[in-house]
């Protein structure tokens, strides 16, 4: 009777064990399954995060490549992105990268609102400039044709708008080149094939620009933060400039194609990217990059 009663017990024991064991596995494999979904959903957030920092980053290259006032803004914001995608898209994704992710999201938006409003903003007023100095020169050449004993003024407000006149480059391209015995260069991006580094740019027709003979200041910068070519020192109200070339020329108020070769020593010539900036004076107005393999 007591055997009996010991069987019935260890049967209600055994069938417990086996409900709890069945509920241990419903309840892993239904974590399982949740914590796979999480995972993806992570993952999709990621891609999208990416997909719209490549996004942004392709409309700052767009603004670039207009030759916009802001380019080393622009050129300093994309390559803050481009740090973080390449920095991010090696990390394991989980929660803690999601979440910084999503910050700097944010803040790189933020951002591109404010470029885009000073891009907006400097339209206008170069719109609204053009008109006004369109309207000017054409007073001023009524004035010539009514009174030519008012030469001179004309000549001052003239010269006055000119001094206040912004000489912008545009296409500002740097490009490894090798130079052949015959003096002709060849486009190249291997690091261990290029001797020189080349920099082209254009400066627009503007004639309220001063004309004749300038100088503007050619800065290259290696993967190792060595300035290339002179590696002289300028100083300007203060700043120190260390500039690989000077750039001199005559301006005309006409449309100016210059390209300039900095004589590099072979040895500065590294893998990797170079950053390359032009300077009139202390002001930066052009800044670009190349990277040789």
């Amino acid at each position: 009777m007591a055997q009996q009663k010991d069987n019935r017990i260890f049967k209600v024991l055994l069938a417990v064990l086996l409900l709890a064991l069945i509920g241990l596995g419903v309840w892993s494999y239904s974590t399982y399954q949740e914590n796979e979904g999480i995972k993806v959903a992570l993952k999709d957030e990621k891609a999208q995060i990416q997909k719209e920092l490549e996004n942004i980053s392709t409309e700052y290259s767009i603004e670039i490549d207009k030759g916009n006032a802001l380019n080393a803004d622009l050129v300093d914001a994309r390559d803050r992105i481009t740090r973080l995608v390449d920095s991010v898209g090696k990390l394991e994704t989980d929660v803690r990268v999601l979440s910084r992710m999503r910050a700097e999201l944010s803040n790189i938006r933020k951002e591109r609102d404010l470029l885009q409003d000073r891009i907006n903003t400097l339209e206008i007023v170069n719109q609204n400039l053009s008109k006004v100095n369109d309207s000017t020169l054409s007073a001023l050449n009524s004035e010539i044709l009514k009174n030519q004993d008012k030469n001179s003024t004309i000549e001052n407000m003239n010269a006055n708008m000119a001094r206040a006149a912004a000489l912008v480059p545009t296409n500002f391209e740097p490009v490894g080149i090798i130079v052949r015995s015959s003096g002709k260069q060849i486009e190249n991006d291997r690091a261990r094939r290029v001797d020189d580094i080349k920099v082209c740019f254009t400066l627009p027709e503007n004639p309220l620009a001063s004309t004749g003979v300038t100088s503007f200041y050619l800065q290259v910068i290696n993967p190792d933060n060595n300035v290339l070519g002179l590696n002289k020192k300028q100083v300007f109200d203060g700043q120190e400039l260390t500039y690989s070339k000077i750039v001199q020329f005559n301006y005309k108020g006409k449309e100016l194609d210059l390209c300039e070769v900095v004589d590099a020593n072979e040895d500065n010539i590294i893998k990797g990217r170079y950053r390359v900036n032009l300077y009139n004076g202390p002001i930066r107005v052009s800044s670009n990059e190349i990277t040789l393999r």
